[in-house]
């Protein structure tokens, strides 16, 4: 069957459900955060208390950002894979995202570290220039 008589058959609107299916999982781009937006900003570190001590977070829309206790900064998503209760925290001692709803726990790569914890976590790349911190989706 040629493609013209297979999509007239198909019915237009499932077309185009395929074609934009199809075309979109062919670009690239950035990852989307579970809420569905890409993730790429900058923070001044000089005006992030929270950031400027081992161990302290922030949240910014959907995005945790945190300084690791061995001074590292990371980013996850708040919205956690097991119920997407937007519940994730950095938990310092244990050097882990954790979420308070449910008590998943992930690596601070978004690991699953127990069971509630097996679907992973979307973490994002960080990189640092002097004190300005980017958190992106995508690789350099």
């Amino acid at each position: 069957m040629d493609r013209r008589l297979f999509l007239s058959r198909l019915g237009a609107g499932a077309g185009v459900a395929l074609a934009v299916t199809c075309l979109g999982s062919c670009m690239g781009g950035a990852e989307p955060d579970p809420s569905g937006v890409p993730v790429d900003f900058t923070l001044d570190l000089n005006q992030s208390p929270n950031l400027q001590s081992n161990g302290g977070f922030m949240v910014i829309s959907n995005v945790l950002v945190a300084r690791t206790m061995q001074g590292e900064y990371v980013a996850a998503t708040v919205i956690c894979s097991h119920e997407q209760q937007k519940k994730v925290v950095y938990d310092k001692a244990g050097n882990n995202f954790h979420c308070t709803a449910h008590d998943a726990r992930f690596d601070i790569n978004g690991g699953g570290l127990n069971a509630k914890g097996s679907k992973n976590l979307t973490v994002y790349h960080t990189a640092l220039s002097g004190s300005t911190l980017r958190v992106f989706s995508t690789s350099l």
